[in-house]
This record gives C-alpha cells, structure tokens and sequence, in this order.
C-alpha cells in the first residue's frame, strides 16, 4: 500500500484523502516529535491503541453486515474518526490502521480469511495458526489501487448474510490480527528507541556535529541507524541508491480547457492568484519507510534528541534557537521529568546526584568536602578574625590542590596532611 507523504517547513504532512482507509484531510506532525514520543511509549499505553481497534473491528463488521445503504454510509463516515483517532495516538499507526480494515472488508467479500494482505503489505507480520494462512489464489493476485470511489464499493459490496457462529469465527480472526499489529508495532517502537539513543551518543560527539549531512548519513549507516538487513542489500548502496523513497510531484488543482488556452502571463496571474503549487511528494510504502523518512528529517535537520545522564530516558531539550528545526542544545544533560517520588526534576537534582556520586566514588573529594564544610563554619561563626578573603583564598587553594590529588587515594593521608597545612595557614594568622 503506498501512502503519500510531503514536508511544509518542520512538518510532517500525511497527504491521503481517504485512499486506502487513510484520515479524510491532511494530517500533519512536527519531524522528530512524534517519533520522539513514539520511542518513549510504554507498552501499557498501548492498550489505547487496543481499544481504539476494537471498536474499529466491531463498526467495520457491523458495516458488512447490516443491509441499510443509510447505515452503511453513517458507519463509513464513522470509520474515517477512528482513523483519525489512530493518528492521534501515533502517525506510525498508519499502515497498521489501513491494512486491518483491508482484511476485514475483503474478508468479507471474499469469504476466505485474507492474511495475504499481510505479506502484500510488507509489514512483516507471521501467523502461526494454520487455519488462518493465505489462500493460494490471493498469493499472486495483484489488489486494486484504493480511490475514496474504489473504497467505497469495496465497502458496499454486497455479501451473503453471516450467521453467528461465522461472525464469531471472523471476529476471533481479526482479533488475532489486531493482537499480531500491535505486538509488531511495539517491536517497531523498541528498534526506534534503539536508533535514536545511538544517534543521541554520537551527535554528542564534537567531531560528528562537525560533519556534513551525507557524511553523517554515511556515518549512521555504518552504525546501523536504519537497519539495513531489513531492505537485504550492501550498506555501501543501500541509503545512497536504494532509498525506496520515491518522488513524485502532485497538484490538486486541474486547469480547464479554457484556461489552458490562455497566454502565459494570465496563466501566471491565476497561479499565483489561487496559490497553485505542485507539492513534492514522497511514496512510502510501509511503517519502516515512514520511520526511516523521518529519521533522515531529523539527522539532516540537526534535530537533537538527548538521553538524560540521571534517569536514563530520552529528552528533547530546550530550544535556544529561532531555527525550527534546532529544538534544543545538545549539551543538555539532564530532562525535565520527575526523578522517583523526590518531587523534583532530574534538571534539578541532576548535578547534584553526579556531585554525590563523585564524592562518593573519591575519598580525596569526601575529604576536601569535610575540610571546606569545617573551614566555612570557622569562617561563618569567626567572621572578624577569618574574613570572608582569607576564606576565598583557602577556598581556592584548597580545590587546586584537591585536583592535584584527584584520583590518587593511596595518597589520601598526605592529602590530608596538606590540607590541614593549608587550612592551619590561613585559620590560625588571622586568629
């Protein structure tokens, strides 16, 4: 199934109109935000997405099986909002979305369980059941081009009344689709998550933030970024010869007879006057498609997406920059979500949580740390005899020679000594 797919500024613009069970209308997402949060998704939240196909599976087969023209219309109408609704949940849903109701549909039209959609839509998907492989006659049998008129035949074609031991035999096979979609998607999700923390790692690296987009796309290649064995070609080609992203250009605007005839100048006029533009527009074929698309965006793009040093999880940062596509500093370490029950960000706690664990890891710095705490205390109680300079000066000295010892605990009893040298000097002049 081949969905279309076009870029406006930051954005992410699905251009279906009802093709192949597609949102009726565009549906735009900002690059990299919805991938980002599809990554991050934890597994019990799709449970909506459970949801949401349940309801879809039951409006479809009650479509089928009822005989109202009026009703069927009603149940068409009301398919494209829960289309919408997968959309809403994650645009990765698409290809799912589309393909679930195609087996219904042709399920029932065709009365014979259609798994061959699965294997004609790429999306990787194995059934184990035997009683649901695919008929040998829907193997090679090439499906039609979905058009919202096409779809809508499909939709109303007539079929033989089901009883109910039929409509429970379809509804255990479309669940069992269902439950193989989702338990798919959440792969997808989990290879995603893996890509975008590799990519977190290295564009964290100077000498790869200095690299040039194709170089960078070369360099993640190497790296596996897009999972080349999926595509079963040679990484030296596979990005740069074989990106299966086709191109095309399209207008939905169709001048008349009338208006062809025109000098170009008046054709001109009505361009720009109706804003006529050819969109370029990209081919995709399945849910990897899109993810590498996108995944291309957000590299070309700079797009940065961090992995937070405290909690571990994936962050976008902070914007400082009126680039669009520039979200957020790659030097930022820490996220903004709540770390444990502490009632605090891991932004705010963060610096402090490294600055316990280094004191913790070096009885040099637990030391240094005992000794400062000590000395402001002289300082803070004995203000007039050890003034707020002289502990400045000690402040000073007292880290430069900390780092001189850094990493040297067998030399923690001479640190030590110097230390209290150090602090004697400054304490007891003054005293």
């Amino acid at each position: 199934m081949i969905s279309n797919f076009t870029l406006k500024g930051n954005k992410i613009i699905l251009k279906n109109t009802g093709e192949y069970f597609g949102a009726l209308g565009d549906f735009e997402y900002n690059i990299g935000d919805k991938l980002y949060e599809f990554a991050i998704m934890e597994n019990k939240e799709f449970d909506k997405l459970k949801a949401i196909y349940s309801q879809l599976i039951r409006l479809v087969c009650y479509a089928k099986e009822i005989d109202s023209k009026e009703e069927k219309l009603d149940c068409f109408f009301k398919m494209f909002q829960i289309v919408r609704a997968c959309l809403n949940f994650s645009p990765y849903t698409h290809f799912y979305t589309q393909i679930l109701i195609d087996i219904i549909v042709k399920t029932y039209n065709t009365k014979t369980f259609r798994t061959d959609l699965l294997f004609k839509s790429q999306i990787g998907v194995l059934i184990e059941d035997s009683k649901y492989y695919p008929d040998e006659i829907y193997r090679d049998l090439e499906e039609d081009e979905y058009t919202p008129e096409i779809l809508f035949i499909k939709w109303n074609e007539e079929i033989e009344k089901i009883s109910k031991k039929k409509h429970t035999e379809y509804m255990k096979f479309f669940e069992t689709i269902r439950d193989l979609l989702i338990e798919n998607l959440i792969e997808k999700k989990t290879d995603l998550k893996d890509r975008l923390e590799l990519i977190s790692k290295y564009s964290n690296n100077s000498l790869v933030r200095n690299l040039s987009v194709p170089e960078k796309i070369f360099l993640y290649d190497a790296k596996r970024v897009f999972d080349l064995n999926y595509f079963n070609t040679k990484p030296a080609h596979a990005l740069f010869l074989d990106t299966k992203f086709k191109i095309k250009y399209v207008c939905d605007t169709i001048f008349s007879p009338q208006e062809r005839k025109l000098d170009v100048d008046k054709i001109v006029d009505i361009i720009k006057e109706k804003n006529i533009v050819a969109e370029e527009v990209y081919e995709l074929e399945n849910a990897e498609e899109q993810i590498r698309f996108e995944l291309f965006k957000v590299i070309q793009n700079n797009f940065v997406i961090n992995k937070c040093e405290n909690c571990g999880r994936l962050f976008i940062p902070a914007t400082t920059s009126n680039n669009p596509y520039q979200k957020g500093r790659n030097d930022q370490k820490y996220c903004n979500n709540p770390y444990l029950n502490t009632g605090k960000t891991c932004k705010e706690i963060g610096a402090l949580n490294k600055q316990k664990e280094k004191a913790q890891e070096s009885r040099i710095q637990a030391e240094f740390n005992r000794e400062y705490k000590r000395m402001h205390g002289l300082h803070y109680n004995h203000q007039k005899a050890f003034k707020e300079k002289k502990f400045k000066e000690w402040s000073k000295k007292a880290r430069e020679l900390r780092d001189s010892f850094k990493d040297k605990d067998d030399q923690l009893d001479e640190f030590k000594i110097e230390l209290q040298k150090l602090s004697n000097m400054y304490y007891i002049i003054d005293k």
